[in-house]
């Protein structure tokens, strides 16, 4: 029953964003070749899916529907590469993949770390590289700079990241907080963490890098960084296992973005100049 509701819950999530999904006017003459038709979710549409609660990488703008970030132009910097109008649908992060491999759209853009594990069920293309930060009040008196450090102190992060992962495995016996518990508090909705530690219901905001950035610049009369950058990976567009030619297309794609200074000017648009993949 519980597996059922969840795949009815995202099920319903997907529809409901489609329904609000935002697409680009008619695009120029494509530059690369774009994937056969048949792999397209929408002829003639490069669809991606994203979990659009991400800033700056992919959010809302307050009072908003339209997606907007880092991550959502460069998805339309690939479509208009390929000669494709563009749609992004809001799915959350941790069905996202199984989403994907169920066809609900053609391409994964997400601030999605590549791991060993999500390997096993996506091919990716390496875009972006982040780390993990930790948020806290401005008036705080913690100051966590390492993972050992969340040991006794309560937790929010997203659903299905790395950094809820990486949190939770603390507790495991025989690791460093077995014996005095994080504890994690998660939710679907980064932003919905962000706003519990405003609520000052959390200790600690455990988010990316280039999030817990966008934060802190704009509110910083009450929040910052405590400590470096830790966990620094690269990210990755998904694509399906095996699809090899949505994965030659958007490879291809990509590459003619980086060599004609597309991919720099929107990391520097979004001020995300750092996560250039090639600093993986």
């Amino acid at each position: 029953m519980k597996a059922r509701t969840s795949l009815m819950a995202l099920a319903a999530a997907i529809v409901l964003a489609a329904c609000g999904s935002s697409s680009s006017g008619t695009p120029p003459a494509a530059k690369t070749s774009p994937p056969p038709a048949s792999e397209l979710f929408t002829a003639g549409t490069l669809t991606i899916g994203s979990d659009v609660s991400y800033p700056p990488q992919e959010f809302f703008p307050v009072g908003s529907t339209t997606a907007t970030g880092f991550d959502i132009d460069l998805g339309k910097a690939l479509a208009d590469q390929m000669g494709l109008q563009f749609a992004v649908v809001n799915t959350p992060f941790d069905g996202i993949i199984p989403a994907l491999n169920s066809k609900k759209f053609d391409i994964m853009i997400s601030a999605m770390t590549i791991t060993d594990d999500r390997k096993t069920a996506v091919d990716f293309i390496p875009y972006f590289v982040a780390g993990e930060s930790f948020v806290v009040a401005k008036n705080a008196t913690i100051t966590p700079t390492k993972l050992d450090d969340l040991c006794g102190k309560k937790v929010a992060a997203e659903a299905g990241t790395a950094e809820l992962d990486e949190a939770t495995g603390l507790n495991a016996a025989g690791k460093t907080c077995a014996g005095n518990h994080v504890n994690v508090v998660t939710f679907q909705k980064d932003t919905e963490a962000l706003t519990e530690l405003k609520k000052g219901n959390v200790d600690i905001h455990f988010t990316d890098s280039p999030v817990a950035a966008y934060e802190v610049q704009n509110d910083s009369a009450n929040l910052k960084i405590s400590g470096g950058i830790i966990e620094v990976a690269p990210e990755g567009i998904a694509v399906r296992k095996g699809d090899t030619a949505m994965n030659t297309a958007v490879t291809a794609a990509f590459g003619a973005l980086k060599s004609d200074g597309t991919y720099a000017n929107l990391l520097k648009k979004w001020n995300v100049s750092d996560g250039d993949i090639k600093n993986a």
